[in-house]
Protein backbone atom coordinates (compact mmCIF):
# COMPACT_ATOMS: atom_id res chain seq x y z
CA UNK A 1 0.00 0.00 0.00
CA UNK A 2 1.35 3.37 -0.93
CA UNK A 3 2.24 5.86 1.70
CA UNK A 4 -0.22 8.70 1.97
CA UNK A 5 2.16 11.58 1.68
CA UNK A 6 1.59 14.53 3.94
CA UNK A 7 1.77 18.09 2.78
CA UNK A 8 5.01 19.63 3.88
CA UNK A 9 4.70 23.29 4.71
CA UNK A 10 7.64 25.64 4.92
CA UNK A 11 7.61 29.00 6.66
CA UNK A 12 8.44 32.12 4.68
CA UNK A 13 8.35 35.36 6.65
CA UNK A 14 9.37 38.61 4.98
CA UNK A 15 11.32 41.18 6.94
CA UNK A 16 11.78 41.38 10.72
CA UNK A 17 9.55 39.08 12.71
CA UNK A 18 8.79 38.75 16.37
CA UNK A 19 5.93 36.28 16.16
CA UNK A 20 5.11 33.09 14.33
CA UNK A 21 6.24 33.08 10.72
CA UNK A 22 3.75 32.69 7.91
CA UNK A 23 3.17 29.33 6.24
CA UNK A 24 3.23 28.30 2.58
CA UNK A 25 1.66 24.97 1.69
CA UNK A 26 3.20 22.56 -0.78
CA UNK A 27 0.66 20.30 -2.48
CA UNK A 28 0.81 16.56 -1.62
CA UNK A 29 2.67 14.37 -4.13
CA UNK A 30 3.90 10.81 -4.50
CA UNK A 31 7.15 11.93 -2.88
CA UNK A 32 8.70 15.03 -1.47
CA UNK A 33 11.25 16.07 -4.06
CA UNK A 34 14.36 17.85 -2.84
CA UNK A 35 13.47 21.49 -2.41
CA UNK A 36 15.75 24.35 -1.43
CA UNK A 37 14.72 26.19 1.72
CA UNK A 38 16.93 29.21 1.07
CA UNK A 39 14.02 31.64 0.61
CA UNK A 40 11.72 29.86 3.06
CA UNK A 41 13.72 30.33 6.24
CA UNK A 42 14.51 33.14 8.61
CA UNK A 43 17.99 33.85 9.91
CA UNK A 44 19.38 35.70 12.91
CA UNK A 45 22.95 36.83 13.57
CA UNK A 46 24.12 36.23 17.14
CA UNK A 47 27.23 38.44 17.31
CA UNK A 48 28.06 37.58 20.91
CA UNK A 49 27.29 33.85 20.47
CA UNK A 50 25.35 34.05 23.74
CA UNK A 51 21.78 33.26 22.68
CA UNK A 52 20.27 29.90 23.61
CA UNK A 53 17.35 28.01 22.18
CA UNK A 54 15.24 29.35 25.05
CA UNK A 55 16.10 32.93 24.01
CA UNK A 56 15.39 32.60 20.30
CA UNK A 57 12.22 30.49 20.67
CA UNK A 58 10.31 32.81 23.03
CA UNK A 59 7.01 33.68 21.34
CA UNK A 60 7.22 37.33 22.31
CA UNK A 61 10.89 37.82 21.43
CA UNK A 62 11.89 40.29 18.75
CA UNK A 63 15.55 39.49 18.17
CA UNK A 64 15.80 40.48 14.53
CA UNK A 65 15.09 37.38 12.42
CA UNK A 66 15.07 38.29 8.72
CA UNK A 67 13.88 36.39 5.68
CA UNK A 68 16.48 34.22 4.01
CA UNK A 69 17.78 35.10 0.55
CA UNK A 70 20.50 33.59 -1.65
CA UNK A 71 22.70 36.53 -0.63
CA UNK A 72 22.35 36.52 3.15
CA UNK A 73 22.39 32.74 3.59
CA UNK A 74 25.84 32.54 2.04
CA UNK A 75 27.43 34.25 5.03
CA UNK A 76 31.09 33.54 4.33
CA UNK A 77 33.67 34.02 7.08
CA UNK A 78 31.99 35.12 10.30
CA UNK A 79 32.78 35.10 14.02
CA UNK A 80 29.08 35.18 14.87
CA UNK A 81 26.70 32.33 15.54
CA UNK A 82 23.78 32.13 13.11
CA UNK A 83 20.27 30.94 13.95
CA UNK A 84 17.80 29.62 11.40
CA UNK A 85 14.11 28.91 11.94
CA UNK A 86 11.41 27.42 9.75
CA UNK A 87 8.05 25.69 10.17
CA UNK A 88 6.87 22.38 8.69
CA UNK A 89 3.23 21.33 8.59
CA UNK A 90 1.78 17.87 7.96
CA UNK A 91 -1.79 18.44 6.87
CA UNK A 92 -2.54 14.74 6.31
CA UNK A 93 -3.84 12.07 8.64
CA UNK A 94 -0.67 9.95 8.62
CA UNK A 95 2.76 10.70 10.13
CA UNK A 96 5.41 11.61 7.61
CA UNK A 97 9.19 11.13 7.61
CA UNK A 98 11.21 13.77 5.78
CA UNK A 99 14.90 14.70 5.82
CA UNK A 100 16.43 18.08 6.41
CA UNK A 101 19.69 18.38 4.46
CA UNK A 102 22.53 20.84 5.01
CA UNK A 103 24.64 20.22 1.88
CA UNK A 104 27.70 22.32 2.76
CA UNK A 105 29.66 19.88 4.96
CA UNK A 106 32.33 22.18 6.42
CA UNK A 107 30.35 23.57 9.34
CA UNK A 108 32.19 23.27 12.65
CA UNK A 109 29.23 23.20 15.05
CA UNK A 110 25.66 22.60 13.92
CA UNK A 111 22.68 21.94 16.18
CA UNK A 112 19.12 21.20 15.16
CA UNK A 113 16.45 21.86 17.81
CA UNK A 114 13.35 19.76 17.19
CA UNK A 115 10.22 20.40 19.29
CA UNK A 116 9.28 17.40 21.41
CA UNK A 117 6.51 17.53 24.07
CA UNK A 118 7.53 20.27 26.54
CA UNK A 119 11.22 20.33 25.68
CA UNK A 120 13.59 20.48 22.72
CA UNK A 121 15.22 17.45 21.18
CA UNK A 122 18.76 18.45 20.20
CA UNK A 123 20.69 16.99 17.26
CA UNK A 124 24.30 18.17 17.82
CA UNK A 125 26.79 17.55 15.05
CA UNK A 126 29.37 19.33 12.86
CA UNK A 127 32.87 18.58 11.63
CA UNK A 128 34.33 19.63 14.99
CA UNK A 129 32.49 16.71 16.55
CA UNK A 130 33.14 13.00 15.89
CA UNK A 131 31.52 11.71 12.71
CA UNK A 132 29.36 9.31 14.74
CA UNK A 133 27.49 12.32 16.15
CA UNK A 134 25.50 12.46 12.91
CA UNK A 135 22.00 11.00 12.71
CA UNK A 136 22.77 9.69 9.22
CA UNK A 137 26.32 8.60 8.41
CA UNK A 138 26.79 10.74 5.34
CA UNK A 139 29.22 13.44 4.25
CA UNK A 140 26.44 16.05 4.35
CA UNK A 141 24.37 16.78 7.43
CA UNK A 142 21.08 14.85 7.23
CA UNK A 143 18.44 15.14 9.95
CA UNK A 144 15.45 12.76 9.87
CA UNK A 145 12.31 14.56 11.01
CA UNK A 146 9.00 12.79 11.64
CA UNK A 147 5.95 15.05 11.46
CA UNK A 148 2.87 13.84 13.34
CA UNK A 149 -0.46 13.96 11.46
CA UNK A 150 -2.29 17.26 11.37
CA UNK A 151 0.62 19.08 13.00
CA UNK A 152 2.72 22.18 12.58
CA UNK A 153 6.24 22.33 14.00
CA UNK A 154 8.82 25.13 14.12
CA UNK A 155 12.48 24.07 14.03
CA UNK A 156 15.67 25.95 14.86
CA UNK A 157 19.26 25.44 13.76
CA UNK A 158 22.40 27.08 15.14
CA UNK A 159 25.51 27.47 12.92
CA UNK A 160 28.98 28.33 14.18
CA UNK A 161 32.18 27.84 12.18
CA UNK A 162 35.73 29.12 11.98
CA UNK A 163 35.56 28.74 8.22
CA UNK A 164 32.88 30.02 5.82
CA UNK A 165 29.25 29.66 6.87
CA UNK A 166 27.06 28.55 3.96
CA UNK A 167 23.45 27.96 5.04
CA UNK A 168 22.38 25.60 2.28
CA UNK A 169 19.27 23.84 3.52
CA UNK A 170 16.87 21.65 1.59
CA UNK A 171 14.00 19.31 2.42
CA UNK A 172 13.56 15.88 0.81
CA UNK A 173 11.51 12.73 1.22
CA UNK A 174 13.12 9.36 1.96
CA UNK A 175 12.63 7.86 -1.51
CA UNK A 176 13.80 11.02 -3.29
CA UNK A 177 16.80 11.20 -0.95
CA UNK A 178 17.89 7.69 -1.88
CA UNK A 179 17.59 8.49 -5.58
CA UNK A 180 19.45 11.78 -5.19
CA UNK A 181 22.28 10.24 -3.17
CA UNK A 182 22.65 7.43 -5.69
CA UNK A 183 23.11 9.89 -8.57
CA UNK A 184 25.52 12.00 -6.58
CA UNK A 185 27.62 8.98 -5.60
CA UNK A 186 27.89 8.00 -9.25
CA UNK A 187 28.91 11.55 -10.24
CA UNK A 188 31.51 11.73 -7.49
CA UNK A 189 32.78 8.28 -8.44
CA UNK A 190 33.37 9.44 -12.01
CA UNK A 191 34.98 12.65 -10.76
CA UNK A 192 37.45 11.05 -8.39
CA UNK A 193 38.01 8.22 -10.87
CA UNK A 194 39.22 10.81 -13.38
CA UNK A 195 41.52 12.31 -10.75
CA UNK A 196 42.91 8.85 -9.97
CA UNK A 197 43.40 8.18 -13.69
CA UNK A 198 45.41 11.41 -14.05
CA UNK A 199 47.50 10.41 -11.04
CA UNK A 200 48.32 6.99 -12.46
CA UNK A 201 49.08 8.40 -15.91
CA UNK A 202 51.41 11.15 -14.68
CA UNK A 203 53.13 8.76 -12.27
CA UNK A 204 53.83 6.19 -14.96
CA UNK A 205 55.06 8.82 -17.42
CA UNK A 206 57.38 10.26 -14.77
CA UNK A 207 58.84 6.81 -14.11
CA UNK A 208 59.39 6.43 -17.85
CA UNK A 209 60.88 9.85 -18.74
CA UNK A 210 62.15 11.10 -15.33
CA UNK A 211 61.11 14.67 -16.10
CA UNK A 212 60.33 16.76 -13.02
CA UNK A 213 57.39 18.49 -14.73
CA UNK A 214 55.47 15.20 -14.54
CA UNK A 215 56.42 14.76 -10.89
CA UNK A 216 55.18 18.28 -10.12
CA UNK A 217 51.91 17.55 -11.91
CA UNK A 218 51.54 14.28 -10.00
CA UNK A 219 52.07 16.15 -6.71
CA UNK A 220 49.55 18.84 -7.68
CA UNK A 221 46.83 16.37 -8.70
CA UNK A 222 47.42 14.34 -5.53
CA UNK A 223 47.30 17.40 -3.24
CA UNK A 224 44.29 18.94 -4.95
CA UNK A 225 42.51 15.59 -5.16
CA UNK A 226 42.90 15.04 -1.41
CA UNK A 227 41.83 18.64 -0.82
CA UNK A 228 38.64 17.97 -2.80
CA UNK A 229 37.88 14.84 -0.74
CA UNK A 230 38.20 17.01 2.37
CA UNK A 231 36.16 19.88 0.91
CA UNK A 232 33.32 17.57 -0.13
CA UNK A 233 33.28 15.78 3.25
CA UNK A 234 34.29 12.33 1.99
CA UNK A 235 37.67 12.40 3.73
CA UNK A 236 36.08 12.96 7.13
CA UNK A 237 33.51 10.26 6.48
CA UNK A 238 35.93 7.54 5.36
CA UNK A 239 39.50 8.44 6.34
CA UNK A 240 39.53 10.07 9.81
CA UNK A 241 35.98 10.08 11.29
CA UNK A 242 37.32 10.15 14.85
CA UNK A 243 39.80 13.01 14.32
CA UNK A 244 37.83 16.25 13.96
CA UNK A 245 40.85 18.49 14.61
CA UNK A 246 42.86 16.86 11.85
CA UNK A 247 39.80 16.89 9.59
CA UNK A 248 39.95 20.70 9.71
CA UNK A 249 43.73 21.13 9.76
CA UNK A 250 44.23 18.89 6.71
CA UNK A 251 42.19 21.36 4.66
CA UNK A 252 44.87 24.02 5.29
CA UNK A 253 47.71 21.56 4.68
CA UNK A 254 46.36 20.25 1.37
CA UNK A 255 45.44 23.67 0.01
CA UNK A 256 48.95 24.97 0.74
CA UNK A 257 50.55 21.86 -0.78
CA UNK A 258 48.36 22.30 -3.86
CA UNK A 259 49.57 25.90 -4.16
CA UNK A 260 53.23 24.88 -3.81
CA UNK A 261 53.02 22.00 -6.29
CA UNK A 262 50.95 24.00 -8.81
CA UNK A 263 53.51 26.80 -8.78
CA UNK A 264 56.39 24.35 -9.14
CA UNK A 265 54.61 22.71 -12.06
CA UNK A 266 53.97 26.13 -13.61
CA UNK A 267 57.55 27.40 -13.50
CA UNK A 268 58.82 24.02 -14.74
CA UNK A 269 56.46 23.56 -17.67
CA UNK A 270 56.81 27.23 -18.73
CA UNK A 271 60.59 27.30 -18.10
CA UNK A 272 60.19 30.50 -16.11
CA UNK A 273 63.73 30.42 -14.74
CA UNK A 274 65.03 30.94 -18.29
CA UNK A 275 62.34 33.08 -19.91
CA UNK A 276 60.71 35.09 -17.09
CA UNK A 277 63.23 35.22 -14.23
CA UNK A 278 61.35 37.97 -12.34
CA UNK A 279 58.11 35.97 -12.34
CA UNK A 280 60.13 32.91 -11.36
CA UNK A 281 61.31 34.71 -8.22
CA UNK A 282 57.75 35.83 -7.42
CA UNK A 283 56.61 32.20 -7.77
CA UNK A 284 59.28 31.22 -5.25
CA UNK A 285 57.84 33.77 -2.80
CA UNK A 286 54.37 32.24 -3.15
CA UNK A 287 55.83 28.77 -2.69
CA UNK A 288 57.56 29.96 0.47
CA UNK A 289 54.24 31.25 1.82
CA UNK A 290 52.65 27.87 1.08
CA UNK A 291 55.42 26.00 2.90
CA UNK A 292 55.07 28.44 5.82
CA UNK A 293 51.33 27.74 5.97
CA UNK A 294 51.98 24.00 6.23
CA UNK A 295 54.66 24.51 8.90
CA UNK A 296 52.36 26.71 11.04
CA UNK A 297 49.38 24.33 10.95
CA UNK A 298 50.35 22.32 14.09
CA UNK A 299 50.94 25.51 16.09
CA UNK A 300 48.12 27.85 15.06
CA UNK A 301 44.35 27.53 15.09
CA UNK A 302 42.34 26.80 11.99
CA UNK A 303 40.59 30.18 12.28
CA UNK A 304 43.95 32.00 12.26
CA UNK A 305 45.16 30.25 9.10
CA UNK A 306 42.11 29.68 6.92
CA UNK A 307 41.61 33.28 5.79
CA UNK A 308 45.28 34.05 4.98
CA UNK A 309 45.51 30.71 3.15
CA UNK A 310 42.41 31.47 1.09
CA UNK A 311 43.83 34.92 0.26
CA UNK A 312 47.21 33.48 -0.78
CA UNK A 313 45.44 30.85 -2.91
CA UNK A 314 43.46 33.56 -4.69
CA UNK A 315 46.59 35.60 -5.37
CA UNK A 316 48.47 32.49 -6.51
CA UNK A 317 45.78 31.60 -9.07
CA UNK A 318 45.79 35.18 -10.40
CA UNK A 319 49.59 35.08 -10.57
CA UNK A 320 49.64 31.75 -12.44
CA UNK A 321 47.18 33.07 -15.02
CA UNK A 322 49.43 36.12 -15.45
CA UNK A 323 52.48 33.87 -15.74
CA UNK A 324 50.72 31.83 -18.42
CA UNK A 325 49.71 34.91 -20.43
CA UNK A 326 53.24 36.36 -20.30
CA UNK A 327 54.69 33.01 -21.39
CA UNK A 328 52.10 32.73 -24.18
CA UNK A 329 53.04 36.15 -25.51
CA UNK A 330 56.68 35.06 -25.37
CA UNK A 331 55.85 32.16 -27.69
CA UNK A 332 55.66 29.25 -25.24
CA UNK A 333 53.71 26.33 -26.72
CA UNK A 334 52.69 24.73 -23.39
CA UNK A 335 51.29 28.13 -22.31
CA UNK A 336 48.33 27.77 -24.69
CA UNK A 337 46.87 24.84 -22.78
CA UNK A 338 48.11 26.23 -19.49
CA UNK A 339 46.14 29.50 -19.78
CA UNK A 340 43.03 27.63 -20.94
CA UNK A 341 43.33 25.28 -17.95
CA UNK A 342 43.43 28.01 -15.33
CA UNK A 343 40.69 29.85 -17.23
CA UNK A 344 38.46 26.77 -16.86
CA UNK A 345 39.02 26.82 -13.11
CA UNK A 346 38.24 30.54 -13.02
CA UNK A 347 34.98 30.08 -14.98
CA UNK A 348 33.88 27.25 -12.69
CA UNK A 349 34.59 29.39 -9.64
CA UNK A 350 32.62 32.32 -11.07
CA UNK A 351 29.58 30.11 -11.80
CA UNK A 352 29.74 28.76 -8.24
CA UNK A 353 29.91 32.32 -6.91
CA UNK A 354 26.94 33.40 -9.06
CA UNK A 355 24.98 30.43 -7.72
CA UNK A 356 25.70 31.51 -4.18
CA UNK A 357 24.37 34.98 -4.92
CA UNK A 358 21.27 33.67 -6.69
CA UNK A 359 22.29 34.87 -10.15
CA UNK A 360 22.08 31.34 -11.63
CA UNK A 361 19.74 28.53 -10.53
CA UNK A 362 20.84 26.13 -7.79
CA UNK A 363 21.43 22.91 -9.71
CA UNK A 364 23.82 20.01 -9.24
CA UNK A 365 26.10 21.47 -11.91
CA UNK A 366 26.08 25.03 -10.54
CA UNK A 367 26.57 23.71 -7.00
CA UNK A 368 29.60 21.69 -8.15
CA UNK A 369 30.86 23.98 -10.91
CA UNK A 370 34.03 24.68 -8.97
CA UNK A 371 34.87 20.96 -8.79
CA UNK A 372 34.03 20.56 -12.49
CA UNK A 373 36.23 23.55 -13.33
CA UNK A 374 39.05 22.04 -11.28
CA UNK A 375 38.73 18.70 -13.11
CA UNK A 376 38.77 20.44 -16.50
CA UNK A 377 41.81 22.37 -15.33
CA UNK A 378 43.67 19.19 -14.43
CA UNK A 379 42.72 17.56 -17.73
CA UNK A 380 43.89 20.59 -19.71
CA UNK A 381 47.09 20.77 -17.69
CA UNK A 382 47.69 17.16 -18.73
CA UNK A 383 47.59 18.43 -22.32
CA UNK A 384 50.37 20.87 -21.46
CA UNK A 385 52.31 17.80 -20.40
CA UNK A 386 51.65 16.27 -23.80
CA UNK A 387 53.19 19.41 -25.26
CA UNK A 388 56.03 18.91 -22.79
CA UNK A 389 56.55 15.38 -24.13
CA UNK A 390 56.88 16.78 -27.63
CA UNK A 391 59.33 19.32 -26.26
CA UNK A 392 61.34 16.57 -24.57
CA UNK A 393 61.36 14.63 -27.82
CA UNK A 394 62.60 17.75 -29.56
CA UNK A 395 65.25 18.28 -26.89
CA UNK A 396 66.45 14.70 -27.33
CA UNK A 397 67.18 15.58 -30.96
CA UNK A 398 68.56 19.06 -30.30
CA UNK A 399 72.11 20.10 -29.46
CA UNK A 400 71.88 22.21 -26.27
CA UNK A 401 74.92 24.37 -27.04
CA UNK A 402 73.93 25.53 -30.52
CA UNK A 403 70.15 24.75 -30.49
CA UNK A 404 70.66 22.98 -33.84
CA UNK A 405 69.76 19.39 -34.56
CA UNK A 406 72.10 16.82 -33.05
CA UNK A 407 73.82 13.74 -34.47
CA UNK A 408 70.76 11.59 -33.80
CA UNK A 409 68.49 13.87 -35.84
CA UNK A 410 71.03 14.04 -38.66
CA UNK A 411 71.40 10.26 -38.80
CA UNK A 412 67.60 9.92 -38.94
CA UNK A 413 66.94 12.56 -41.59
CA UNK A 414 69.75 12.05 -44.11
CA UNK A 415 68.61 8.52 -45.19
CA UNK A 416 65.03 9.80 -45.55
CA UNK A 417 66.01 12.81 -47.66
CA UNK A 418 68.37 10.69 -49.77
CA UNK A 419 65.60 8.17 -50.54
CA UNK A 420 63.13 10.93 -51.41
CA UNK A 421 65.62 12.62 -53.72
CA UNK A 422 66.48 9.37 -55.48
CA UNK A 423 62.85 8.23 -55.86
CA UNK A 424 61.53 11.60 -57.05
CA UNK A 425 64.66 12.47 -59.06
CA UNK A 426 65.05 15.81 -57.32
CA UNK A 427 68.16 17.66 -56.18
CA UNK A 428 69.79 17.06 -52.80
CA UNK A 429 73.02 18.60 -51.52
CA UNK A 430 74.97 18.15 -48.31
CA UNK A 431 77.42 20.51 -46.59
CA UNK A 432 80.02 19.32 -44.10
CA UNK A 433 82.00 22.03 -42.29
CA UNK A 434 84.19 22.54 -39.25
CA UNK A 435 86.22 25.25 -37.52
CA UNK A 436 89.76 25.71 -38.77
CA UNK A 437 92.54 24.80 -36.32
CA UNK A 438 89.99 24.32 -33.57
CA UNK A 439 92.25 22.21 -31.35
CA UNK A 440 94.93 24.90 -31.26
CA UNK A 441 92.25 27.59 -30.71
CA UNK A 442 90.74 25.58 -27.86
CA UNK A 443 94.15 24.96 -26.22
CA UNK A 444 95.17 28.61 -26.46
CA UNK A 445 91.95 30.33 -25.36
CA UNK A 446 90.30 27.69 -23.20
CA UNK A 447 87.13 25.64 -23.38
CA UNK A 448 84.79 28.59 -22.74
CA UNK A 449 86.19 30.41 -25.75
CA UNK A 450 85.90 27.18 -27.71
CA UNK A 451 82.23 26.93 -26.74
CA UNK A 452 81.67 30.52 -27.88
CA UNK A 453 83.29 29.72 -31.23
CA UNK A 454 80.92 26.77 -31.69
CA UNK A 455 77.97 29.01 -30.76
CA UNK A 456 79.02 31.55 -33.40
CA UNK A 457 78.93 28.87 -36.10
CA UNK A 458 75.60 27.60 -34.77
CA UNK A 459 74.13 31.13 -34.88
CA UNK A 460 75.31 31.56 -38.47
CA UNK A 461 73.66 28.30 -39.45
CA UNK A 462 70.38 29.29 -37.79
CA UNK A 463 70.36 32.65 -39.57
CA UNK A 464 71.10 31.33 -43.05
CA UNK A 465 69.07 28.12 -43.11
CA UNK A 466 65.30 27.80 -43.28
CA UNK A 467 63.01 24.81 -43.63
CA UNK A 468 63.25 22.38 -45.32
CA UNK A 469 67.01 22.89 -44.82
CA UNK A 470 68.27 21.07 -41.74
CA UNK A 471 71.45 22.15 -39.92
CA UNK A 472 72.95 19.82 -37.30
CA UNK A 473 75.96 19.72 -35.03
CA UNK A 474 77.57 16.46 -36.03
CA UNK A 475 80.09 16.34 -33.22
CA UNK A 476 82.72 18.56 -31.61
CA UNK A 477 83.30 21.48 -34.00
CA UNK A 478 81.91 19.69 -37.06
CA UNK A 479 78.51 20.56 -38.58
CA UNK A 480 76.35 19.19 -41.40
CA UNK A 481 73.64 20.88 -43.46
CA UNK A 482 71.09 18.87 -45.47
CA UNK A 483 69.77 20.89 -48.45
CA UNK A 484 66.69 19.22 -49.99
CA UNK A 485 66.00 20.49 -53.52
CA UNK A 486 69.33 22.38 -53.74
CA UNK A 487 71.64 21.87 -56.69
CA UNK A 488 75.42 22.38 -56.68
CA UNK A 489 75.23 26.10 -57.42
CA UNK A 490 72.78 26.74 -54.58
CA UNK A 491 74.91 24.65 -52.20
CA UNK A 492 77.99 26.70 -53.17
CA UNK A 493 76.14 29.98 -52.51
CA UNK A 494 74.99 28.86 -49.07
CA UNK A 495 78.44 27.50 -48.20
CA UNK A 496 80.14 30.76 -49.16
CA UNK A 497 77.57 32.82 -47.26
CA UNK A 498 78.22 30.78 -44.12
CA UNK A 499 81.99 31.06 -44.50
CA UNK A 500 82.00 34.85 -44.88
CA UNK A 501 79.49 35.32 -42.06
CA UNK A 502 81.61 33.33 -39.59
CA UNK A 503 84.82 35.05 -40.67
CA UNK A 504 83.27 38.48 -40.05
CA UNK A 505 81.84 37.57 -36.63
CA UNK A 506 85.03 38.30 -34.65
CA UNK A 507 88.28 40.20 -35.02
CA UNK A 508 91.72 39.75 -33.48
CA UNK A 509 92.96 36.70 -31.63
CA UNK A 510 89.44 35.34 -31.07
CA UNK A 511 88.56 35.40 -34.77
CA UNK A 512 87.58 32.05 -36.29
CA UNK A 513 87.14 30.68 -39.77
CA UNK A 514 85.49 27.60 -41.21
CA UNK A 515 86.11 25.31 -44.15
CA UNK A 516 83.15 23.83 -46.03
CA UNK A 517 82.87 20.83 -48.30
CA UNK A 518 79.75 20.08 -50.30
CA UNK A 519 78.40 17.41 -52.61
CA UNK A 520 75.21 17.01 -54.64
CA UNK A 521 73.39 13.96 -55.95
CA UNK A 522 72.97 15.82 -59.24
CA UNK A 523 76.68 15.66 -60.00
CA UNK A 524 77.65 12.16 -58.91
CA UNK A 525 76.32 8.68 -58.44
CA UNK A 526 75.96 7.63 -54.82
CA UNK A 527 74.79 4.18 -53.85
CA UNK A 528 73.44 5.36 -50.51
CA UNK A 529 73.37 8.30 -48.12
CA UNK A 530 76.65 7.23 -46.50
CA UNK A 531 78.44 7.70 -49.85
CA UNK A 532 76.97 11.18 -50.13
CA UNK A 533 78.32 12.02 -46.68
CA UNK A 534 81.75 10.60 -47.57
CA UNK A 535 81.83 12.81 -50.70
CA UNK A 536 81.02 16.01 -48.77
CA UNK A 537 83.50 15.02 -46.06
CA UNK A 538 86.20 14.43 -48.72
CA UNK A 539 85.47 17.88 -50.16
CA UNK A 540 85.95 19.37 -46.68
CA UNK A 541 89.31 17.60 -46.47
CA UNK A 542 90.26 19.12 -49.82
CA UNK A 543 89.29 22.62 -48.61
CA UNK A 544 91.57 22.26 -45.61
CA UNK A 545 94.41 20.87 -47.67
CA UNK A 546 94.23 23.87 -49.98
CA UNK A 547 94.62 26.46 -47.23
CA UNK A 548 91.47 26.49 -45.00
CA UNK A 549 88.85 29.28 -44.75
CA UNK A 550 87.41 28.25 -48.08
CA UNK A 551 84.75 26.06 -49.66
CA UNK A 552 85.32 23.04 -51.90
CA UNK A 553 83.07 21.01 -54.17
CA UNK A 554 83.20 17.26 -54.61
CA UNK A 555 84.42 16.92 -58.20
CA UNK A 556 84.44 13.18 -58.77
CA UNK A 557 81.73 10.89 -60.04
CA UNK A 558 81.95 8.67 -56.97
CA UNK A 559 82.98 9.26 -53.36
CA UNK A 560 86.02 7.04 -53.83
CA UNK A 561 87.40 9.48 -56.39
CA UNK A 562 88.62 11.87 -53.68
CA UNK A 563 91.03 11.17 -50.83
CA UNK A 564 89.43 10.83 -47.43
CA UNK A 565 90.63 12.06 -44.09
CA UNK A 566 92.24 9.29 -42.14
CA UNK A 567 91.49 11.08 -38.86
CA UNK A 568 89.47 14.03 -37.61
CA UNK A 569 91.21 15.27 -34.52
CA UNK A 570 89.47 18.62 -34.46
CA UNK A 571 86.01 17.22 -34.99
CA UNK A 572 86.45 14.65 -32.26
CA UNK A 573 87.25 17.26 -29.63
CA UNK A 574 84.36 18.32 -27.37
CA UNK A 575 83.35 21.99 -27.72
Amino acid sequence: MRWLLAAVVVSAHAGVSGGSPGVTTIAPDESVQEQSLTTAIEILQDRGRELTIADVSKPASNLGFVAGTPENTNVGFSDSAWWVRFTLRNAESEPRLVYLRQSYPLIDWLELYEPAAERWKTHATGDRRPFNSRDVKHKDFLFPVTLPPQSERTFYLRYLSQGPVDINLSLVGASSLAESLSKEQMAYGIYFGCVLMLLVWSGLVFVAVRDKAFLSYFAYVAAFGIYMTVNTGFAYQYFWPDSPRWANSVLIVMLNLAIVSALHFSVTILRSRDYTPLLFRIAQVFQGLGVLGVALTPFMSYSSLVRPTAFVALLAVAFMITLGIVSLLAGSRPARFYVTAWGALLVGSVIFLFKNFGLVPHTFMSQHSWQVGALLEMLLLSMTLSSRMNELKHQSRTDPLTLLGNRRLFDDRLPIEFSLARDSRRHLSLLVLDIDNFKAYNDKHGHLAGDEAIKIVGAALRRHTRKPVLACRYGGDEFCVILPGADTETAAQIAERLRTNVAAARDGELAITISVGYASVADAVFDNHEKLFDAADAALYAAKESGRNRIAEFKGRRAEDMPRRTSKPAADLPG
